[in-house]
């Protein structure tokens, strides 16, 4: 992490939900501020929430694994265009992004996706890394009760809105599921419980076209209070009223709901 903060303009962190990754974000956030880089954040929750206005919702209801295909669809081409736009306006190397990218279920998958676009090198460069943590089946299991206590007794605002207990659940049935799908490992049940190596056959898969590191995960630090306590003077990326509108007229143009669901189903053929 601390040669990240060093060379690289694009930090994500990815993975399962309840694997880490919030703590190892405001982590990256205190490395890179101590070497003199300035700072921006992007994640998931607080982007996709522009996309959840009333009147969006209306036409797009949640579905039962969480948000609308369309809105998931439309908040992953604003992100990937945001990345651009970010670069192209702070090309002082002191800016950096750190990010994170759930991925599981189309949740800012396209920034692991290989596509024609101005954002596709950066992405694909060595100046960008996807860090994804392991937690050891025992940790796991502690962290998984974690959430659940946290999203309903939650200690900060932004814990709320963190994957739920369901989410949690249904993403390790679809790690497990896609995992045998692909070939990558024999056939499992879905029920199965946590495994460190299904989880990472599956990681170096999707990651598979970016730089990525795997950083094993084996201590909760107690006293180390709400993973979402950052810095109060970093900036976050996110959409306008008027980037969402477009973003959601555009996959509406591109794709009938019935299309939209089909490719976020297929999230994981990267």
């Amino acid at each position: 992490m601390a040669d990240a903060a060093r060379r690289c303009r694009m930090v994500f962190f990815t993975g399962l939900p309840a694997s880490g990754k919030s703590f190892l974000l405001r982590q990256q956030i205190s490395i890179a501020i101590s070497l003199g880089r300035r700072v921006h954040i992007m994640r998931w929750d607080t982007g996709l929430s522009a996309f959840q206005t009333e009147d969006i919702l209306a036409r797009y209801p949640d579905v039962s694994d969480g948000t609308h295909p369309l809105i998931r669809k439309a908040a992953g081409l604003w992100g990937r265009r945001a990345l651009a736009r970010w670069l192209a306006e702070n090309t002082d190397p002191i800016g950096m992004i750190v990010g994170e990218v759930p991925i599981i279920g189309n949740r800012f998958s396209e920034f692991i996706q290989a596509q024609p676009d101005q954002i596709e090198p950066a992405l694909a460069s060595e100046e960008t890394t996807f860090i994804y943590p392991v937690p050891t089946k025992g940790l796991r299991a502690n962290l998984e009760a974690i959430r659940r206590s946290t999203f309903a007794n939650p200690r900060h605002p932004d814990e709320a809105r963190d994957a739920p207990p369901s989410t949690m659940e249904l993403a390790w049935r679809q790690t497990c599921a896609k995992t045998a799908e692909l070939g990558l490992v024999s056939e499992v049940d879905i029920h199965s419980p946590y495994e460190e190596a299904i989880y990472v056959r599956f990681f170096e898969h999707l990651l598979r076209h970016r730089n990525a590191v795997r950083i094993a995960v084996d201590t909760i630090y107690t006293d180390a209070g709400s993973a979402h306590d950052l810095n109060a003077n970093i900036l976050e990326l996110n959409a306008s009223p008027n980037e969402v509108q477009l973003a959601v007229a555009e996959v509406e143009a591109a794709f009938t709901v019935e299309e939209a669901a089909r490719d976020v189903e297929n999230w994981y053929q990267v």
